[in-house]
């Protein structure tokens, strides 16, 4: 039923407390440096006053977030949402929420004791 979210990449961009940090006068001060240290790092953040403020990319990691289609792993997510959101919107599912919106408490209360004793049963199986 549900995508594998295994594949997911965990390290798509360098976490903010992982990136090397330098100053917004060194950056002014030293930009070709900066430069370099951000090619080699894939990104840098830019501090004021010891805290970032903004963070410097290299071409290659800009690229790699920006990129132009997305992976196999966020179409099959996609997918598997579109396919969720249609169900959700059939007729039976309309007239299941219009019961519901126009339910009385009692009615809410007694649904609400009959799914706990559903999924106490489930529980009982599985064991």
């Amino acid at each position: 039923m549900g995508t594998s979210y295994q594949n997911i990449p965990q390290t798509a961009a360098p976490r903010l407390a992982e990136m090397p940090t330098i100053s917004a006068t060194e950056l002014k001060n030293a930009t070709a440096d900066v430069f370099e240290k951000v090619a080699a790092n894939r990104a840098v953040a830019i501090t004021r006053h010891d805290k970032p403020r903004a963070v410097l990319l290299s071409i290659a990691q800009y690229e790699a977030l920006a990129g132009t289609g997305n992976p196999e792993w966020l179409e099959k997510l996609h997918e598997e949402y579109r396919g969720m959101l249609d169900r959700m919107q059939g007729p039976e599912q309309r007239a299941a929420a219009e019961r519901a919106f126009n339910a009385t408490p009692d009615e809410l209360g007694e649904a609400a004791v009959w799914w706990a004793a559903q999924q106490k049963k489930e529980a009982s199986r599985a064991r």
